[in-house]
């Protein structure tokens, strides 16, 4: 199958072939290009060869797919969308028949790449091996007709070929990243071992891009900026760099899912984390007791917080860096996902002068981006917003943030009493842990001021046996309560792969769906076959779940009397309230998730 590809060429002419057997392009579309492939090659390398970082001397290459894909040709089958690399290189590898692949770096072997073949020779031919199975080398391939790779492939690694098309930019991505990575970590493997300190490195914030990365670097210092710009590229929410007996590993969470992204040496583990701890102005010479920073930095043209919090463990000091991107931690109320009854019942929520609004769930159920949301929504000029954190999530100049520091005996009650003395007119406490800080937001709220505040319980009703429980007055829980927000996090359905399927009678009654009367067509609903884009998952990207309860007069006299929280819980859906559950279910019927995660993410609640 190599040989008889071979004896072709990819050069402009073929790959309008192919387009055109594929109806992505018209015949007067592929005139157009070949009219002006010349020029707009000649524009590329002038382009390319001036954006080599230091002003270095580097080898510039453009193929036909780029030059055809730069030109943004109107897709003929979608007018509205351009041609891009991944669908014209997709459209070649249909068209002569060979396997496409969408690369996957979640899915790649370092080891294997960076041990059959050097960086030079990787990038020169834009070749990066993907799997080696059975004695067969599977390898990405950017020209499917080179022959004397192929030779040269089968001379190296005296395996058999097995040639997939991959994009350009996928496979020169991952070179500069693994490649890049294994060398700064093998580098600085060799100089531990040689007895050079790598434990006081210079400071260092800004990151530079990944090609600007030079191998005169520190090694540490390389292996941990191409550990935030991957994590950045994958939408990661947090870092997880975990020693372990042998070795270390660096972890991502993604759409809120641990994936294993690089084993690090054990020697070069302690220099990670110093290195780490040193961005974050921490101690690092302290391994023995926790310790919490944060590491301000760029991601393109946008500011990003890093939150690093450390860990003594059984085999050394874990790391967890959390990413906070303004974009999606500031996002406009309407974007968090509340339907559109929900949204107005909480604007009204939060448009009041007075009162206390709760906003409950479990780690990593959104309620930070919710909070700060709502935060921006009410900040203007005219307003005193004062908040408590532990620690300060994300800083924000039109807020007045305090950190609470146990050292100092600044815990959230000291900070709210003392904050109750500066003017506010709204506050926000981080989290209410304790006795103390409940009767003061309570008092808060009470006097005048709006407060809004965390706790973590499984569903609105039970937070107000969680507020009698730590000792606040139930009368004043009736006064000053505004409203509670239960919330959670649902993983949607890929769009690039997403199918519809009936469900079944069995899952029906697992989530309580009741068809109306005289209704016999099945309930359609979409889940993800399973792509790159989403990992194979069948999920991209989250969104929120909400229930929300107002204090109506029932409920603020089932306080009184100490009612639990199940009476609580149907009196509010007496009122007219969705559980969590349902709300759920209305995004199932929507499709934007699927029946799975409605089952995972809502198990233990209510019917």
């Amino acid at each position: 199958m190599i040989a008889a590809m071979t004896a072709r060429q990819l050069d402009i002419s073929t790959v309008c072939d192919a387009l055109e057997s594929q109806r992505l392009m018209t015949t007067d579309q592929r005139i157009t290009v070949q009219s002006k492939a010349e020029v707009q090659k000649a524009r590329l390398l002038h382009e390319r060869a001036g954006n080599a970082p230091g002003g270095r001397q580097v080898h510039v290459e453009v193929d036909a797919i780029d030059i055809i894909t730069s030109m943004a040709i109107p897709d003929a089958t979608d007018p509205d969308r351009t041609l891009t690399a991944e669908k014209v290189t997709e459209a070649v590898a249909q068209h002569f028949r060979i396997p496409y692949v969408k690369i996957d770096p979640l899915k790649l072997n370092p080891q294997l790449i960076t041990a059959t073949l050097s960086r030079p020779f990787a990038r020169r031919h834009n070749v990066v091996p993907l799997k080696l199975e059975g004695g067969v080398l599977t390898v990405a391939v950017t020209n499917p007709f080179a022959a004397e790779l192929f030779d040269e492939l089968r001379r190296i690694t005296t395996y058999q070929l097995r040639v997939v098309l991959s994009p350009r930019t996928d496979i020169q991505k991952v070179i500069t990243e693994v490649y890049g990575f294994r060398k700064s970590v093998s580098a600085a493997v060799e100089q531990i071992s040689s007895g050079t300190d790598l434990g006081n490195l210079e400071q260092f914030i800004q990151l530079k891009r990944v090609d600007e990365i030079e191998a005169t670097d520190k090694h540490i210092v390389n292996a941990v900026e191409y550990i935030l710009h991957y994590a950045f590229d994958q939408r990661a929410s947090d870092i997880h760099i975990e020693p372990k007996r042998e070795n270390a590993v660096v972890r991502m969470r993604i759409d809120g899912v641990l994936h294993d992204i690089y084993p690090v040496p054990k020697a070069v583990h302690p220099a990670v984390c110093s290195r780490i701890k040193m961005l974050a102005r921490l101690d690092i010479a302290e391994r023995r007791r926790p310790q919490d920073g944060r590491i301000k930095t760029q991601q393109g043209d946008k500011e990003v917080e890093l939150r690093v919090s450390t860990l003594p463990t059984a085999f050394g000091e874990k790391i967890v860096i959390r990413i906070f991107d303004p974009t999606l931690l500031f996002k406009d109320l309407s974007e968090l996902g509340f339907p559109e009854p929900e949204l107005v019942l909480y604007e009204q929520f939060i448009s009041r002068q007075t009162g206390l609004v709760l906003v409950t769930g479990p780690t990593g159920s959104g309620k930070t981006t919710t909070l700060y949301s709502t935060l921006r929504r009410v900040s203007t000029p005219d307003v005193n917003i004062t908040t408590i954190e532990d620690p300060i999530e994300m800083v924000v100049e039109q807020f007045n943030q305090v950190a609470v520091q146990p050292k100092l005996e600044l815990d959230f009650a000291n900070a709210l009493r003392h904050i109750l003395r500066q003017d506010p007119d709204i506050i926000m406490v981080g989290e209410i842990r304790d006795g103390e800080t409940a009767e003061y937001a309570v008092q808060a709220a009470l006097t005048g001021h709006l407060v809004f505040s965390t706790l973590h319980t499984s569903d609105t009703a039970t937070s107000v046996a969680r507020l009698i429980e730590l000792g606040v007055n139930p009368y004043l829980i009736s006064s000053t309560l505004a409203g509670v927000v239960a919330q959670r996090l649902l993983r949607m359905v890929c769009n690039e792969c997403r199918v519809q399927r009936q469900l079944t009678r069995d899952e029906m009654a697992a989530l309580d769906i009741q068809l109306p009367p005289g209704q016999n067509q099945p309930l359609m609903v979409w889940e993800g076959a399973g792509c790159v884009t989403c990992r194979h998952t069948g999920l991209y990207g989250r969104t929120a779940i909400v229930e929300l309860m107002p204090m109506s007069d029932t409920i603020r006299l089932m306080i009184n009397r100490k009612a639990d929280s199940k009476e609580i819980l149907r009196a509010a859906r007496a009122d007219g309230m969705s559980t969590l559950r349902e709300a759920a279910v209305r995004k199932l019927g929507q499709g934007i998730t699927s029946f799975g995660e409605v089952v995972r993410v809502t198990t233990d609640e209510p019917l």
